[in-house]
């Protein structure tokens, strides 16, 4: 299998729209084109370098969620929560820097993976005190899946 590394800027990603801040809010979703499928495995590389919509890094108290969502569904299915925390103040190359990888690894928990399909979608959801902004220059939202 080939390793994929969706980014925020991706032509599957789709930015939803801003955060709102204090709220569970979905922020980006990355739709697997047609023809394809993804595996989402537990321990994938996941790099994150959030900004506000004043331009400062999301505070290390914030937190990601991944979600599946399947075509034709209303509902999601959760995957994982991760802290901000270990990513905060580390630039992209840091988080991928060994020292940092196992604390900046996706966590599914007791799952080994999750695959995706023709029409599924990874769901980003954030939650912060601050207002979370993806079209900040600065902006990285990185996940590692590989394709089947």
């Amino acid at each position: 299998m080939r390793e994929r590394k969706l980014l925020h800027t991706s032509e599957e990603a789709t930015i939803i729209g801003p955060g709102v801040a204090n709220r569970k809010v979905s922020v980006l979703k990355f739709t697997v084109p047609e023809g394809a499928a993804y595996l989402l495995k537990n321990g994938a590389q996941l790099v994150m370098k959030l900004f506000d919509n004043a331009g400062n890094e999301l505070p290390n108290n914030s937190f990601v969620y991944l979600y599946k969502r399947r075509k034709g569904e209303d509902g999601e299915v959760f995957l994982t929560k991760q802290s901000y925390a270990p990513f905060f103040d580390l630039t992209p190359g840091e988080q991928r820097n060994d020292k940092y990888a196992k604390q900046t690894r996706v966590d599914l928990g007791v799952q080994a993976g999750a695959k995706f399909t023709e029409g599924d979608a990874i769901e980003i959801w954030v939650e912060s005190p601050a207002i979370v902004d993806l079209t900040h220059a600065n902006t990285r939202f990185e996940l590692a899946v590989e394709l089947e």
